[in-house]
């Protein structure tokens, strides 16, 4: 019993998130490695909530539109619950926004040909 309890204490949680962009009129090539930094980015804005750790980040594409997509995993369900809050609140800022449509539209073969807008984020079902 105790090694279950042992076990459950230092489990992880884990919840999984994407970042949608429209591209418009569409995509002519995608460098995905920069797109993904995307995700690596978000640590470096303010009240980044501590105890989490962004994992599995990977790029998703269609003919016009991208998203990043990464877990989250923390030992505390509060720390979880706190990042859910700070994603669900940072992408309300424009500064942010801009940064991350900048290094989408960065990531474009054609950039001065495209709009880059950061359309949707949310908490995927796991």
């Amino acid at each position: 019993m105790q090694t279950q309890n042992r076990e459950r204490e230092h489990s992880l949680h884990t919840h999984k998130y994407a970042i949608h962009f429209d591209i418009l009129p569409e995509i002519s090539y995608l460098n995905q490695e920069l797109t993904v930094l995307v995700a690596e980015l978000l640590p470096l804005f303010h009240d980044f909530p501590k105890d989490v750790q962004i994992t599995e980040r990977s790029v998703d594409e269609g003919l016009d539109f991208c998203r990043v997509t990464f877990s989250v995993s923390a030992e505390s369900a509060d720390a979880i619950k706190t990042f859910g809050n700070w994603f669900q609140a940072i992408f309300r800022e424009p500064p942010v926004t801009e940064v991350l449509e900048r290094l989408v539209t960065c990531a474009l073969d054609e950039p001065n040909d495209a709009e880059v807008i950061l359309s949707d984020w949310t908490r995927l079902a796991n």
